[in-house]
């Protein structure tokens, strides 16, 4: 479960001329108090590719490039105590909520609804029903928790954003945590179930010492797909066709020193005699100070097509992506981040203009493609 930081203030009573007022209590406070947590944070971003064109492939939040973008305004509202019902509401805000809804199939409203669920807890058990982000990878769609201003390839094309379903999570002790739960499809972690199935999912979080964190994560699922591998999330329709999903991903962390964090994270998602994605990520936090920081990030992955699939699309692609970044934190409420990524394919998969300007135009492609982004967030 998420862990939220009170950081609300409010700005105390004015004192009139020649009087003194007795302190009172603020509306953080009241908040604090009353064991209801306000977070949030804005972000902006400006990218531009290396290539020809304002096109990214295989990107989450950062496809569009030559603009300046709010990308996220988000607001956490939560009341999870110890013991007894609770509930958490996240209201998101920016660009970004045009990604989060298409997955939903709710339009492409600059507003979303990533988080909203209420939560009942007692001794080591929490469960959750409604919708709540999902269990697999080491990235998440938060930019005030994202590791970088782009989103990893595997976090885009093998792993779900969020679901829509019932979760259980047991906490053992203080090495084993278990987590267990029904969800909407999982491949693209739509509102509406195209189909009477649920996934499942079940993880394993296990931290044997303080440094090292592991965790296993698996779904599993029968999921509905149309012609050209699109998942129908309104429901099905002519054309659409069934197989079995499953996602598996890992995750390890190791925090070897104060200032140096090592990660990896592995994912094999598998559409039944349609489609198989897999890759590992490999990741270094440097801490240098307060102030200055490095980031650092390598994927190895591969996208295959099953022949005679039904969706019209065959063949193997392979991908190796490097990304560096550097994060400035002048203040513990803003941080700049400034990022170059470069993506690589065997095949030539990447947008690079056209043929033409005419009406004949075509698009041209190449087997390497990348960008340099800026972004600011601002935490509250």
């Amino acid at each position: 479960m998420s862990k939220y930081t009170k950081l609300l203030s409010v700005a105390g009573l004015a004192c009139l001329p020649g009087m003194a007022l007795a302190d009172g209590p603020t509306l953080g406070s009241l908040l604090e108090g009353s064991g209801i947590a306000v977070t949030g944070y804005t972000s902006a971003s400006y990218s531009t590719n290396l290539n020809d064109g304002k096109t990214l492939f295989y990107r989450a939040y950062d496809g569009k490039t030559d603009t300046i973008t709010i990308d996220q305004a988000s607001l956490t509202i939560a009341y999870a105590p110890e013991s007894g019902f609770g509930a958490t509401v996240n209201i998101l805000a920016g660009e970004d909520s045009t990604i989060i809804n298409a997955n939903y199939g709710d339009g492409d409203s600059i507003f979303s609804l990533p988080t909203a669920f209420v939560s009942y807890a007692n001794s080591g058990l929490t469960v959750i029903a409604g919708r709540f982000g999902s269990l697999a990878g080491y990235e998440v769609t938060a930019d005030n928790a994202a590791p970088f201003i782009s989103r990893s390839w595997l976090f885009q094309n093998t792993q779900p954003f969020f679901h829509t379903g019932l979760r259980a999570s047991y906490k053992f002790n203080d090495i084993f945590t278990a987590q267990l739960g029904a969800v909407n499809s999982a491949p693209q972690a739509s509102t509406v179930d195209a189909n009477k199935q649920k996934t499942l999912e079940a993880n394993l979080t296990i931290t044997p010492v303080k440094s090292l964190l592991v965790s296993l994560t698996n779904y599993l699922g029968v999921d509905d797909f149309e012609a050209g591998g699109t998942f129908p999330v309104a429901g099905p329709t002519d054309g659409t066709y069934t197989t079995r999903t499953n996602i598996s991903d890992v995750v390890v962390q190791w925090t070897a020193t104060d200032k140096l964090t090592l990660a990896l994270n592995g994912d094999i998602a598998d559409f039944k005699g349609i489609y198989t994605a897999r890759g590992v990520a490999l990741y270094g936090l440097f801490q240098a100070t307060d102030l200055i920081g490095f980031r650092a990030r390598v994927e190895i992955a591969e996208q295959a097509f099953k022949d005679g699939n039904g969706a019209g699309l065959s063949g193997t692609d392979s991908f190796k992506v490097y990304t560096g970044e550097l994060v400035l934190s002048p203040s513990k409420h803003f941080d700049l981040l400034a990022e170059v990524r470069y993506d690589t394919s065997n095949h030539d998969v990447f947008p690079n203009g056209f043929t033409d300007s005419g009406e004949g135009a075509s698009p041209r492609f190449k087997d390497s493609g990348g960008s340099f982004a800026v972004k600011g967030i601002f935490k509250f």
